[in-house]
């Protein structure tokens, strides 16, 4: 059998494997080097890295819901202060005015004399009516004489009964004249008297509307007169708030930032057509060594009116806003051991706000940990860790 040709080319050289064999080796080394480098990177950069543990709970402060029978919401009615009593001081007639002993702003006592009129016209008639009363006198002396001769006359049949009746008829005539002589004096001396206006209770002068000389009307204002001894505020007040006044109830007024206990005097029956209110009267107690109100200063009365409704106070900044306009507070469920409980929330319906509170309704029950502050902070399910406030 014949055997098959051998080849004829030459094989690799034994250096030419050996170089082989080095760069095999040489790429080995470099890749384990890179290996080794990288992981030294590696390690020393996690080394650097801080552990960090896991975050706290956060902290809140919790309020038990307590439960209330109704609230009271405050109302400010603007009113004026003015005289208890404001009167135009004024002459019964007319005539001259022969003084004014006051001027605008003088203080004056019960019974002082404000202003007198020119009385001279007066006193003359009273002088001619009392030189006539003495002359019917005159007349009734002579009467009563020759009443008395026709009695001793008729008695001894020398006088006639008609002349009799003459006389004394005349007498009771002249007498008559008398009485109303008497009268008409009686009517000038009270004219002469209401001829000095006298102050008819203590005030203070406002308005002097009339000088000396003058010639006035009866019935016109000399001065105007403001009673200083109890100012009052007239106060427009809404019909359901009024409706809970009784008078004799105290309240407090607010003139010119200063507080004054005040009674409520009187409720008008009606309502002001123009403001559809219903006017109040307060008297306002200043006491003594305070700076007198000023009249027609504009104050406050400060009122309350309750509304009987179960629920309870919570603060404005626990609340937030809920689905389909109701509001929403977070509480807190049982707390363990370590002070901490579950976020759970509840809604509720806001009946009344202010500043900083609001009085609630809803689904929480009396007794009920609230978180009072920063509900934003938390959400429901959340672990916090409870602070107890009272």
């Amino acid at each position: 059998m014949a055997q098959a040709p051998r080849s004829t080319q030459p094989g690799p050289s034994l250096s030419h494997r050996f170089a082989r064999l080095l760069a095999t080796v040489a790429t080995a080394a470099l890749a384990v080097g890179l290996v080794a480098g990288g992981a030294n990177i590696l390690s020393s950069r996690a080394a650097s890295v801080q552990i960090e543990h896991a975050a706290s709970p956060v902290i809140v402060s919790r309020r038990q819901v307590r439960m209330e029978t109704g609230f009271s919401i405050p109302h400010s009615f603007v009113g004026q202060v003015e005289a208890m009593q404001t009167t135009g001081v004024a002459f019964e007639f007319g005539g001259t005015v022969s003084a004014v002993l006051v001027d605008e702003g003088s203080k004056v006592k019960k019974g002082e004399v404000l202003a007198r009129l020119d009385t001279r016209q007066l006193k003359n008639q009273r002088t001619t009516r009392l030189a006539a009363r003495r002359a019917l006198e005159a007349q009734v002396q002579l009467s009563q004489l020759t009443l008395e001769r026709q009695q001793a006359l008729q008695k001894k049949g020398f006088a006639a009964t008609q002349v009799y009746d003459q006389v004394r008829l005349g007498l009771a005539e002249l007498e008559a004249r008398i009485a109303e002589t008497d009268a008409a004096i009686a009517g000038i001396d009270i004219q002469l008297d209401k001829s000095i206006l006298y102050a008819p209770f203590d005030g203070q002068v406002g308005d002097r509307s009339a000088d000396d000389g003058s010639s006035v009307n009866g019935g016109q204002p000399i001065v105007t007169l403001l009673q200083r001894a109890v100012p009052q505020m007239r106060v427009g007040l809404a019909p359901s708030v009024a409706n809970t006044l009784m008078p004799g109830q105290s309240v407090k007024v607010e003139v010119a930032g200063r507080s004054y206990a005040a009674t409520l005097l009187k409720l008008r029956p009606d309502l002001d057509p123009a403001t559809r209110t219903r006017t109040a009267l307060f008297a306002i107690t200043v006491d003594e060594g305070e700076l007198a109100l000023i009249y027609g200063q504009t104050g406050k009365v400060r009122l309350e009116s309750h509304v009987s409704q179960e629920g309870a106070w919570v603060p404005v900044a626990s609340l937030r806003e809920g689905a389909r306009g109701l509001w929403t507070i977070l509480t807190l469920g049982q707390v363990n051991q370590s002070g901490e409980a579950i976020v759970e929330i509840e809604a509720v319906e806001v009946l009344y706000a202010d500043e900083d509170r609001a009085f609630v309704r809803g689904t929480f029950q009396p007794g009920t940990g609230m978180i009072e502050a920063g509900p934003h902070r938390v959400t429901p399910g959340q672990i916090v860790q409870v602070l107890e406030k009272s």
